[in-house]
């Protein structure tokens, strides 16, 4: 408990524009002074502070209060929280009922103090060396690395001279325990007695706790012929690598106006993201995902993207991830799948801000997208060495805490692998018995839909329902704008056979997957009425047109850059001319995608 008088004192003393000021930019107007609100993404200023009242209010999302509420939920913390942080602001002495949990818990933030000065120290000391004589070959590197000053400033990127003894005399002259710099990390014992640094000439990523205080080092090689590419501080008493987020207290404020968050694996990655405006970005310290982790995201967003790198490494550490963030109650997990040589930092370099967006735009559900990837890694396989691989897929499935969802995914790779779903559910070790079979078929139905794009489905729906719609589908090449490999396959039959009309006939002359998708579809009412039917499919039409546009200028963009490289004019000219190709078919397409989305939106 806090004693209510000094409740009232910290309220009354806060200067609630000076604690706004540090995370919005206020300018006056009147009375009062209007920014843009840090709670909800806006272009036209809606937040309101009222010095003479202590409030602040958004007449956008109606998020108020005074400046403890604010700090609340900036920093998600708890009323009491929030008081004593205020407090420590104002130099008040914030006294809890006293007792042996208060006397251990003040004890432990006397010793936090204590150390997080040390690693301030050692961090003045790297920002020096980078300002002094050897730091000018660290700083090019940075810049060599794309990470430009103001990135650097941003991170507190600093560097560690190639110096045994240089940090240690540091520390000694600004009297601080050498003893608890080796208790951090910083330095190291001699086996002769006294201490030597334990980074040297690398370029220094601090690590920050949600608070901004610095609790641990990142240290990258400069110099290609040592053997750790990165040389990390260890677990220490103010730092358990689990519990913390890189970048969380730099991008804390972008995720609540963007209302989500991406997670990628490096430093280096995170520092990347942020220069390129993606400012909510974080990392999970170059280690697997740990449940604090996902519960420290979660305070701050109910909705995150996994973004790791593109190779096989990566995508185990999103099945792994998957398990992980499912223990929380997050509305919305999805998977941006980078290309198989890539991570953040080269496809940034590579496509740039708009290349990034569009391939955000494009991200999957994670649960899907981690099912259809490991039923694929499973279909790699012969079939006598899938066995290991069935019980990595089980042991996904079983991941997802909700039954029903559990039942949803198995029906999703029973069909991805063309089996029976209660057989595969033997397999797998799952008891479907419980489920009624009727809920089975509607869930496989309603999954058949939401897997598949909708605006697939429906224009697939429409083909093979009318001779006319399919005659003009197949002429606008129809079939390689679609994404989903089960349509297409599909439609390659369905394509291949001699007679239309005979239903029979068709359904005899289909595989049978796409026998069964072929029924379904239909079968299943259509989602678009009679009267716009027409206009609807040519829009969509246009709309996937301009969809396989865009992927196939990325694709462009990818070759582009390697011809730059072997300077190959001859295949930089026919890129170009191709991208403008793309370029002219989308402008053709623009006005029936525009009456397909307003009719969409309306």
């Amino acid at each position: 408990m806090i004693e209510e008088s000094v409740i009232k004192a910290v309220i009354e003393q806060t200067d609630i524009v000076r604690l706004v000021s540090e995370y919005v930019q206020l300018k006056k107007r009147g009375g009062r002074l209007l920014g843009l609100c840090p709670f909800h993404r806006e272009k036209t200023p809606s937040f309101s502070v009222n010095p003479e009242r202590g409030a602040y209010y958004c007449f956008g999302c109606h998020e108020g209060g005074s400046a403890v509420q604010f700090l609340m939920k900036m920093e998600n913390l708890t009323f009491p929280e929030a008081i004593e942080r205020l407090g420590e602001r104002l130099g008040i002495e914030i006294v809890r009922t006293e007792g042996a949990q208060w006397r251990k818990r003040q004890a432990e933030k006397s010793r936090e103090k204590q150390l997080i000065e040390v690693m301030s120290c050692a961090q003045a000391y790297f920002l020096k060396s980078l300002q002094g004589p050897g730091g000018e070959r660290c700083m090019q590197y940075a810049l060599g690395r794309g990470i430009s000053k103001e990135m650097q400033q941003s991170f507190g990127l600093g560097f560690s001279p190639d110096s045994w003894d240089g940090l240690v005399n540091d520390l000694r002259h600004e009297h601080q325990s050498l003893e608890d710099a080796r208790a951090l990390g910083l330095v190291a014992s001699r086996d002769s007695g006294g201490y030597y640094a334990r980074f040297r000439n690398r370029l220094m990523f601090p690590v920050h706790n949600v608070r901004g205080d610095i609790i641990a080092f990142g240290g990258r090689i400069l110099d290609k012929s040592e053997t750790a590419k990165y040389i990390n501080s260890p677990e220490t008493e103010i730092y358990t690598k689990g519990d913390h987020l890189y970048g969380l207290y730099q991008a804390k404020m972008h995720i609540t106006r963007e209302h989500c968050a991406i997670l990628v694996e490096g430093n280096v990655d995170v520092v990347m993201m942020h220069g390129y405006g993606f400012c909510h970005t974080v990392a999970s310290m170059g280690t697997a995902l740990t449940p604090k982790q996902a519960n420290l995201l979660f305070r701050h967003t109910k909705k995150v993207y996994l973004m790791y790198d593109g190779d096989h490494a990566g995508r185990k550490a999103m099945y792994r991830a998957l398990g992980i963030l499912l223990g929380e109650d997050f509305e919305g997990l999805y998977a941006v799948e980078l290309p198989k040589d890539d991570d953040p930092d080269s496809y940034l370099r590579t496509y740039g801000q708009a290349g990034m967006s569009d391939l955000i735009a494009h991200a999957k559900p994670l649960g899907m997208w981690c099912v259809q990837k490991k039923c694929a890694d499973i279909m790699q396989n012969p079939p006598e060495l899938r066995k290991a691989a069935f019980g990595e897929l089980s042991e996904l499935l079983h991941a997802f805490p909700d039954r029903l969802a559990q039942h949803h995914y198995l029906i999703e790779a029973a069909r991805f692998l063309g089996q029976d779903e209660r057989r595969l559910a033997v397999e797998l070790g799952m008891n479907v018995e419980s489920v009624p079979r009727e809920t089975l078929e509607s869930q496989r139905v309603s999954a058949e839909k939401s897997q598949f794009d909708a605006i697939e489905w429906c224009v697939v729906q429409m083909v093979l329902l009318s001779p006319e719609r399919y005659e003009y589908f197949m002429n606008q090449h129809g079939i390689e704008l679609l994404q989903e490999p089960a349509l297409r396959v599909l439609l390659q039959e369905y394509s291949a056979l001699e007679n239309f009309d005979n239903t029979h006939e068709i359904i005899q002359g289909l595989s049978e997957n796409s026998r069964k998708l072929y029924e379904k579809i239909i079968c299943s009412e259509p989602d678009v009425d009679e009267e716009n039917m027409e206009h609807w499919f040519n829009g969509a039409v246009a709309g996937l047109l301009k969809s396989w546009a865009s992927r196939e200028q990325m694709r462009i963009n990818y070759e582009l850059a390697d011809a730059v490289k072997r300077e190959d004019k001859a295949v930089i000219n026919a890129l170009l001319q191709r991208n403008q190709a793309l370029v002219e078919l989308m402008k053709s397409t623009q006005q029936e995608r525009k009456y397909f989305w307003h009719h969409e939106t309306a």
